[in-house]
């Protein structure tokens, strides 16, 4: 089939502006789509999904990995660095803010004519082509989607399924591909491109100040939001969280059929912690039939609104009590939520993906009611831009560990900036009586084994690299 001219498209689509492309035209089955960042989370399943259904997919990624080493496993040809030469005979290229506007790749793709497809408008083709659940919001949707994916498996649906974490239950995997009509899509909220999707049924979990480098203020950020709760259609569902106040604000602005969950009294579907164990948290849900009691292995009061925002949405489309319960008492998390990793030198030792401050603030607190102190944090910063917004916020999320070490920011997509750094956190932590501006971290388990950390917890929280410090300490190498 013969490409169609280019289509001029800039690094990052317009803001809140659906694009204008069918369905037809960005997702050809005769079409070889080469994706740059093909290591990404969301990138790496949706080109799994893809290429699972017959397309004909290559990748390449500015850094090795074990998604990327699983891609090539599936048989997809990936390489790390955006060599040039790997876009010979591709007809589209798929991309994400990840690659920057400026990195040589771009002057390739243009003197061969290609068209780009930012991720979302490929997703979002997929949505259109299916019975789409999307799970939005700042906090909670990898784990709330991952948990409504395994609610339809266990219903029978056969659900493909678009997670922005692996997934135990899931073979290890972010993604399935199922052959069912329901579709399930984490919706990304970073650069406002969810709106590309087309979704039946919607968890908003909550709004909060972030990504602000892109949106420019708070208001703009609740705009997309509400740009996206409109691209439900009339017989649409939307399930938002009432405990969050712009979650609940921006939820009411949607005229269709809506439900709103939380632990307060004005929710529709209303959750309790009845009982908070390690392994074992036992929650109520009450909603329009008779309450609900289950055992969830994960912790954290988070992690009970989020269950039961799940309970609700799946409940909404049909899925028979018996099997959503059975699948939320068996869903034991996503990876790099709260998970444990194992023990050495006298350390309980866990990874969290938490970012934000209100991520760290609602880790922190679970671990502390759990466990208790000893509590040893390893924070490492993520975006300079986030940084600099968040030091005053960070350090209140932290401030409540016995012990904390800040490590210098992981830049990822961002460039240096004067004056911001990891150690602006911890000098807003002035009185704290143990926290440490470690700017490389791969210094902890020579202070690990001097006897420098107490026996205890130790949590590494972050979006970057140091989720490979946990192998380190027990003995092993980077995941």
């Amino acid at each position: 089939m013969a490409r169609p001219p280019p289509v001029p498209a800039p690094p990052v689509p317009p803001r809140y502006v659906v694009p204008p492309l069918t369905a037809d035209a960005v997702l050809n089955p005769a079409w070889h789509y080469h994706f740059l960042g093909i290591g990404g989370v969301g990138m790496s399943a949706l080109a799994e999904v893809l290429h699972r259904r017959g397309h004909r997919i290559s990748g390449s990624d500015a850094q090795p990995s074990e998604l990327l080493r699983h891609l090539a496993r599936l048989g997809i040809p990936v390489r790390v660095g955006h060599d040039p030469a790997a876009l010979e005979g591709v007809d589209a290229v798929v991309y994400t803010p990840a690659v920057a506007p400026g990195h040589p790749i771009w002057a390739a793709v243009a003197q061969r004519g290609l068209p780009r497809i930012h991720r979302a408008e490929l997703l979002g083709a997929l949505t259109r082509r299916a019975r789409t659940a999307a799970v939005c919001g700042t906090h909670g949707k990898t784990t709330s989607s991952a948990a409504l994916t395994l609610a339809l498996v266990a219903a029978g649906w056969e659900p493909t399924a678009l997670v922005g974490g692996q997934v135990p239950e899931l073979g290890g995997r972010n993604n399935r591909c199922g052959d069912g009509p329901w579709l399930v899509a984490e919706a990304d909220e970073s650069d406002a491109s969810f709106i590309a999707l087309s979704p039946e049924a919607i968890l908003l979990t909550n709004i909060e100040p972030e990504h602000l480098d892109h949106h420019g203020s708070v208001e703009r950020m609740r705009q997309a939001f509400a740009a996206f709760l409109a691209r439900l259609p009339a017989g649409g569902l939307l399930v938002h969280c009432a405990d969050d106040p712009a979650a609940r604000e921006v939820g009411r602005g949607y005229a269709g059929r809506r439900l709103c969950y939380g632990a307060g009294a004005g929710a529709d579907v209303r959750v309790q912690v009845q009982r908070m164990a390690p392994g074992a948290m036992e929650i109520r849900i009450a909603g329009s039939g008779a309450p609900v009691a289950l055992t969830t292995r994960l912790g954290g009061r988070h992690n009970a609104l989020n269950l039961a925002g799940v309970f609700a949405l799946a409940e909404g489309l049909g899925v028979p009590r018996p099997p959503l319960v059975r699948a939320l008492e068996a869903f034991g998390g996503v990876a790099r939520r709260q998970q444990y990793l194992g023990a050495a030198h006298g350390l309980r030792i866990f990874d969290d993906y938490a970012h934000h401050p209100t991520e760290i603030r609602a880790t922190l607190a679970m671990f502390l009611e759990l466990y208790g102190e000893p509590l040893t944090v390893v924070f490492q910063p993520h975006l300079y831009s986030r940084t600099a917004t968040f030091a005053e916020a960070f350090a209140e999320a932290l401030r409540p560990a016995t012990r904390v070490y800040v490590a210098e920011v992981y830049g990822a997509r961002e460039a240096p900036v004067p004056g911001v750094s990891g150690r602006m956190i911890v000098e807003r932590l002035a009185g704290h009586p143990a926290a440490r501006f470690l700017p490389d971290w791969h210094e902890l388990p020579a202070r690990v084994r001097s006897g420098e950390v107490p026996p205890g917890i130790l949590l590494t929280l972050g979006a970057g690299d140091i989720t490979a410090l946990g192998p380190l300490l027990l003995g092993g190498g980077p995941p």
